[in-house]
């Protein structure tokens, strides 16, 4: 037990905790040991889909609540927009969610019932928006193959579900603090490491060749999966890290590079991609989140617009009254690319940081964010920037009305509902406060939070607001199984 945990000491270095990670995941019999189907092998066994279901907003949970994700509305959009595009070609009506982790580390696991988290470190490491999307195909790839769960079992009557899904979050995301919770984790983890490696080998090859065809059906380049991992291996190599030996047997090999490449070459040829630059404006926002932002490589045809782009961000970020932001170049930008999502909502922002009070300049932004929001309904950023300009014009209503409208049928509705709580306080209307929060930890997974805040709402709300928490709770009644709420 010494020897696993002092390894697991060691896996800080971020690119082995990237490509180490599902190999610590194969929990004790013991620990994890439910009648669940069996798919043929011994180290085949797949949640069924209540437990995975429990599983995963248990996991979420924690994510949301234990972790740093960078809520970012642009950065998490841009993500999703890749994961779902790519998550589309998978054929399976699994409900993927992506998370971005606000961590420094080269990074990205695939957790229970398709939740997937990239740090942010990933998306400033990759060269491209293929090198990132070939990591995010492999992780879907894990979840589409059941990654995760073969290898063991979930015991329900042995484990709390809120426990083992906090304990998976510190091994997908925490192993650099170990601290705390290893000493817990480590008690219930196989020592058949041989066995570990032997799996993690074959799920590696496999996640690699079902993600590769994912990346290529979505029009990136296929050879992107094995440039990023080589790279990363070579990088490795340079550093002062020591290999333990267990290591040495990982699956990033010359032979997973050689398949990877082979399997990109089998593929037949898709319409790439149209070359745009959001890859690089989202980078220039992680890079001045964190103040790391140096001149960034420039090309002759995109120079101009990155370089209007960084300096309004810069301006942004800065805590400064009279920020040196450069309006005209922007809203020039916005006109020759009225498509283009990322001017708009950096339009929207800046135009509130200055408090610019020209009315047509409002009027003509306004209209730009009506556009935008017709051609990107379900664009998160969009929505939340149209409404941070909305509440600057004094125009509570509408942005009230557009958060309703545009979260009710939304996948990703935690920052909007929080919106909405915030704005109903401000104007001290604590019952439908209290609902929206209780509706934005519905949906990550909080169930015990949503049933308390719930509760909350009913002490003051009118009867129309309680109808609505009736009918939103008849509806999830299998979740929410506390009948008192409607008691009241």
């Amino acid at each position: 037990m010494k020897h696993r945990y002092g390894l697991i000491k060691k896996l800080s270095e971020p690119f082995y905790h990237l490509l180490f990670i599902l190999v610590l995941l194969t929990p004790a019999p013991e620990v994890y040991a439910a009648k669940l189907p069996d798919l043929g092998s011994s180290d085949l066994i797949a949640y069924n889909v209540e437990v995975e279901q429990d599983l995963g907003r248990a996991f979420n949970t924690a994510l949301h609540t234990q972790y740093n994700l960078n809520y970012d509305p642009d950065v998490v959009t841009y993500i999703r927009k890749i994961g779902h595009e790519m998550a589309s070609q998978t054929g399976e009506p699994r409900q993927f969610k992506f998370y971005v982790i606000d961590d420094p580390n080269i990074n990205a696991f695939a957790g229970p019932n398709g939740i997937i988290g990239i740090h942010t470190g990933l998306i400033l490491a990759a060269k491209n928006e293929d090198e990132l999307a070939a990591v995010i195909a492999h992780e879907i790839a894990h979840v589409t193959q059941n990654h995760l769960s073969r290898g063991h079992e979930v015991n329900s009557k042995r484990s709390n579900l809120n426990t083992i899904a906090t304990l998976l979050a510190a091994a997908l995301i925490g192993m650099y603090d170990s601290s705390a919770v290893y000493p817990t984790l480590l008690a219930g983890l196989s020592l058949d490491i041989e066995k570990q490696l032997k799996n993690s080998r074959l799920h590696e090859s496999e996640a690699d060749h079902i993600g590769i065809q994912f990346l290529s059906q979505s029009g990136y380049d296929p050879h992107a999966m094995g440039d990023f991992f080589a790279r990363l291996a070579k990088e490795s190599q340079n550093n002062t890290f020591k290999t333990p030996e267990i290591l040495r047997s990982h699956p990033v090999t010359e032979r997973r590079i050689a398949e990877s490449e082979n399997r990109a070459q089998t593929l037949p040829a898709q319409s790439p991609k149209q070359p745009n630059n959001q890859f690089s404006l989202i980078q220039l926002k992680l890079k001045t989140q964190r103040q790391q932002l140096n001149k960034p490589p420039l090309t002759q045809k995109n120079a101009p617009a990155i370089t209007c782009y960084q300096k309004n961000l810069q301006a942004l970020n800065n805590h400064s009254t009279t920020p040196l932001a450069d309006l005209k170049c922007l809203q020039t930008l916005v006109q020759q690319h009225p498509n283009h999502w990322l001017y708009t909502t950096l339009l929207l922002r800046t135009l509130v940081k200055l408090q610019i009070s020209d009315p047509e300049t409002i009027r003509k932004a306004l209209h730009q964010a009506d556009y935008s929001l017709d051609i990107y309904p379900n664009n998160t950023a969009v929505l939340l920037s149209y409404v941070k300009l909305l509440r600057y014009s004094s125009n509570t209503s509408k942005a009230i009305s557009l958060l309703k409208i545009h979260t009710e049928n939304q996948r990703y509705t935690y920052q909007a509902y929080k919106k909405l709580a915030e704005i109903y306080a401000s104007q001290q209307q604590t019952a439908e406060a209290h609902f929206f929060l209780a509706l934005a930890q519905f949906n990550i997974g909080n169930i015990k939070r949503t049933q308390y805040l719930l509760k909350q709402a009913k002490i003051t709300a009118d009867t129309a607001l309680k109808q609505q928490i009736a009918r939103f709770v008849q509806k999830n009644s299998n979740l929410l199984k506390n009948k008192k709420i409607n008691k009241h």
